[in-house]
Order: structure tokens, then sequence, then C-alpha cells
């Protein structure tokens, strides 16, 4: 049984401590936490049956936490990912993997060579989206994909300290599209046009789109969010020579249109993503064998922000970066 940490157990770390407490994770169990809130972080603590340290810094040193989850803000994820690497502590790392791609990079030169660190790109393991995966091979040819995503604002104050967050809904929400579009077009991007907005009311962009070009194929993908209305959404299309696919990841409902038919392929429902992913980074750190979603995955969809803003700032189309 592996002896996991929460650092960072606000209200995203306090989901992976209830599924690792409920028996949702068979290889591993919450065993300490750290939040910045002693008084909460105490109460959680006691609710949960886990012992809880003043300092992150203890928390990794804790000889019966085996590895780590990190549900910090993104702009402190690489001091604590670094530390727990150096300690020898496996790591599964909230996204996006840093506030930016420099510091991702930054990070990612510093780690040491066996440093086993997993980035929680959860929609990998939505069940709705890897059943538009296997319909893959009977689209054809894909030419165009599609996401977009409609959210209500976040109310987490450090959602609007652009220190922590790395930006608005490109850093905090985009990552989860651009990463998708990696995941289904099988490369990162070479270029893309973008436009952001900032509403009133709202110190970083809640509402932006992106479009991505490829050098070698043409392929065209987007990626739009809206994070500002009473209303949640979302809406993959892949769309090959020979039919479409639609999927509702967050309501589960996967559809393929071929023609004028239009027919349901698969219907998982709304099920959470994060027992899959605690035990897809479990499974990896008992039986070995390749990363579930390597850090280089994630300092990928961090080109891709980058891009985006460096685009939105320009007006115009950019490269997406490449070391």
């Amino acid at each position: 049984m592996i002896g996991i940490g929460i650092l960072g157990c606000g209200a995203h770390g306090e989901r992976y401590l209830r599924h690792l407490q409920a028996g949702d994770v068979p290889g591993g169990k919450g065993v300490a936490l750290w939040r910045r809130d002693q008084v909460a972080a105490g109460v959680q603590a006691a609710r949960h049956g886990v012992r809880v340290h003043a300092r992150w810094q203890e928390l990794i040193a804790d000889p019966e936490v085996d590895a780590l989850v990190i549900a910090t803000p993104p702009g402190v994820h690489a001091e604590s990912i670094l530390a727990a690497a150096l300690a020898g502590k496996a790591v599964l790392t909230e996204k996006p993997l840093a506030a930016g791609l420099d510091q991702a990079l930054g990070l990612a030169a510093a780690l040491p060579a066996d440093a086993r660190v997993m980035v929680a790109q959860t929609l990998r393991f939505n069940l709705a989206l890897n059943a538009a995966r296997e319909l893959l091979p009977d689209l054809g040819e894909i030419y165009r994909i599609r996401i977009a995503q409609r959210l209500e604002p976040n109310p987490n104050p450090w959602q609007k300290v652009p220190a922590l967050a790395g930006g608005g809904s490109v850093a905090l929400t985009g990552v989860h599209g651009f990463d998708l579009i990696r995941w289904f077009a099988g490369a990162t991007p070479d270029r893309v046009f973008a436009r952001i907005r900032l509403l009133p009311g709202h110190p970083l962009e809640t509402l932006f789109e992106a479009s991505f070009e490829y050098a070698d194929r043409p392929l065209l993908a987007s990626c739009e969010v809206a994070k500002f209305s009473a209303s949640r959404s979302t809406l993959l299309e892949l769309v090959g020579t020979r039919g479409q696919c639609w999927v509702d990841y967050l309501g589960g409902r996967v559809e393929w249109l071929a023609g004028r038919e239009r027919r349901l392929v698969a219907a998982p429902g709304d099920r959470p993503t994060l027992p899959p992913t605690l035990n897809a980074f479990c499974r990896w750190l008992e039986r070995g064998g390749p990363n579930p979603v390597p850090m280089a995955e994630g300092v990928e969809a961090l080109r891709m922000v980058d891009a985006v803003y460096r685009s939105a700032a320009l007006g115009q189309a950019v490269p997406v970066t490449r070391d």
C-alpha cells in the first residue's frame, strides 16, 4: 500500500484525499496532509484519520509518505516538486505543471534523472473521451478538432493572482483542452492565432479562443473557453473523412455522425476522473513501466499556453516554441 501525502489540501486536495480514504484507490492510502490554513488542516486530518504537518517540507520528509499529490497553485509547484524528487518521493502534480513555460523548463532541467513525476491531466482518464479515442480508426483522416468549454468563474482568491495562477482561463482551463488536442492529434501544433478578452470584474482573462495549425498536415484544431457564465458544458468534436464524433465529456456522452445518421455510441455518464488518475499513478509506482502522463506532456501543454498568450498580445499568429 502506497502512503500518499496531500500537499495543498484545499478544495481540490480534499477531493483526492476523500477518494483515497473511501477505498476508491486500492493501491494507495492517504497518510498525511499539509495546507496553509492550519486550522482547516487539523479539521481535515481528524476527519480523514491522517497526520497534519505544520510545514510542507515536513510532509515531504515524513517517512510514511511514499508519494505526494501536489494540489497547490501552479506558481508554487516547482519548488515542492523538486524537493520531493530530491527526497526520493514520487509526485502526482496538478496541472498546469507550473505558472509558465520558463518555470516548467527550469524545473525539468533541475530534476534528477530518476525523478518520478506524473502530471494529473485528468481528462485522459475520462470514460467518454477514452470511448472517443477508440473511434479514431473509424473516422478516417481527421482534419478538424474543436474543443469548447463553458464554466462558472472560480471563487478561489489565488486564481486572481498572476504569480500563483500563471494566468486566467488560458493557463488554468485551456491547459485541459490543449492537452486533449495533443492527445488526439498525437503531436504539439506548430502555430496558433489567439484572441483573449478580459471581462468587467475579472482581473484575468475569462474568455479566449485559439486556432492551431500543423506544418505537416492540413489539420485545424481549436480550443475556446468561456469562464464567466452561470452555466457549465463541454464539447469535443472530431471531424474525419468517414464521419464525425461529438463528445460531451462533462455529461459523459459520445455520438457518431455519418451522413444524416446520428447515433449514441457510449453514455458512461458523469464519472469522477480522480480515482482512475490515482489508480494509474499507483499502478505505475507498483509495477513500473511507462509513466501514464510524463512531465514532458505537461511542458508541451505549457508551450501551447505560452504561444496563446504571445499571439493574443501581438494580435497575430505565432509559432509554438521548440527547444
